[in-house]
């Protein structure tokens, strides 16, 4: 396979809940002889057979971003991708034409939905905005949102926000009617000057600082067997298909023993996470879990120590999201390694840096990911990117066992 990053970005409605993904490809090769239309459906079709369309979408509907060439049908890949599966996203550049307009027709009838990628009102596409599903406004570009806003509700597409990347944007398009918004506004804390934390949220935290300070798991035993819903939970958990176990393990002593100390803090702070996030998008737990997961496995393929600080330098990363106040007002709140707390607010540090990858992947920024890996000579990008895979799809396995 060739060294290609999937990175997926979260849609959802008016409501917050999750109603697809948006695939994005990225081609480390920049040395390209053939033609980007080409090439790029060379990288979807690579990616979607080695991988599979079905684990990408992980239940839901994907999009995926669509050439004239792809459109026209001189590569053949739509051919091969499932219907009630994929959107077809036309590209900004895609010039507007009969052909094109018969070959979205063509699709739509096959069942799939066909959007609008980054539209900015304009008198020209309106051939394309009478047949498309969906039309995703580009904010940022958009120079008079409520205007274009009043326009497009003239035809039948449903309406996306897409680079929504703050809470006022949110409001913003959630006040002008938008039916589905993408962005990383929900990954963002919405910080209120004086906000003190829910005693509630107190607790929780200080009961994982506890069992981040202990030395033995009899240092938290306490801790748990005195709460009923944690020791509910951890049985629960230990007894869950994931372990395999034979006989069922019916004690918090016998839990506690078979789990360790480093499992045992892992578990309890994801489960400290899923509890502080309850009225916050699942998306944001999973944002953690694929940072966790992606930054320990990491750390193991570079041969390096420490991979449970980098396990959870991922998972406490979006913290400050959880709670809405700063991360500096979050870590006072708990302890963490200095280390750990040194790469969630220093950018520039080494735990920082690769955090700061994560994020690169996340988005699709594929010259960042190359820059990290150009210093970072002791793994491969092809590696890098078999990591990503592997973290997105555990982190789609997890979620349901703390949410």
């Amino acid at each position: 396979m060739q060294d290609v990053l999937i990175a997926r970005q979260p849609i959802f409605d008016r409501d917050l809940n999750l109603v697809s993904y948006e695939l994005l490809f990225r081609n480390t090769n920049k040395n390209q002889q053939q033609s980007a239309d080409n090439m790029t459906a060379q990288v979807m079709v690579t990616a979607l057979m080695d991988i599979g369309i079905e684990k990408l979408a992980d239940g839901k509907r994907v999009t995926i971003n669509a050439t004239e060439s792809l459109l026209l049908g001189n590569i053949g890949l739509l051919d091969v991708l499932p219907p009630d599966l994929v959107g077809i996203e036309v590209l900004e550049d895609v010039e507007v034409s009969s052909a094109i307009i018969q070959s979205c027709l063509g699709l739509q009838a096959r069942g799939f939905k066909i959007y609008m990628d980054d539209v900015v009102y304009a008198p020209h596409l309106i051939p394309l905005l009478e047949i498309a599903d969906v039309i995703k406004v580009d904010l940022p570009l958009t120079k008079n949102l409520a205007e274009d806003v009043r326009i497009l509700r003239k035809f039948k597409g449903k309406l996306l926000a897409e680079k929504v990347e703050t809470l006022e944007e949110y409001e913003l398009v959630k006040a002008l009617d938008f039916d589905f918004v993408q962005g990383y506004f929900f990954s963002k804390p919405e910080i209120v000057q004086g906000r003190k934390l829910a005693d509630s949220k107190l607790a929780i935290l200080r009961a994982t600082q506890k069992i981040m300070r202990a030395n033995a798991i009899s240092d938290i035993h306490d801790v748990i067997k005195q709460d009923v819903s944690l020791s509910y939970r951890l049985l629960k958990y230990i007894n869950s298909a994931a372990f395999g176990l034979r006989s069922p393990v019916k004690s918090i002593e016998q839990a506690l023993s078979l789990l360790g100390l480093n499992n045992i803090r892992r578990w309890i702070s994801l489960l400290s996470l899923a509890t502080l996030g309850e009225n916050k998008s699942t998306e944001l737990f999973k944002i953690s879990l694929f940072r966790a997961q992606f930054l320990e496995l990491l750390a193991k393929a570079r041969h390096k120590q420490q991979s449970e600080d980098d396990f959870l330098l991922g998972m406490f990363s979006i913290l400050d999201a959880l709670l809405d106040i700063s991360m500096e007002q979050a870590l006072e709140s708990l302890f963490l390694p200095p280390k750990i707390q040194q790469g969630l607010t220093e950018p520039t540090s080494d735990m920082g840096q690769r955090l700061g990858l994560c994020k690169s992947l996340e988005s699709g920024d594929i010259d960042a990911v190359q820059a990290w890996q150009e210093t970072h000579q002791d793994i491969a990008i092809s590696k890098v990117f078999e990591i990503n895979n592997q973290a997105m799809f555990w982190a789609d396995t997890q979620v349901a066992q703390f949410v």
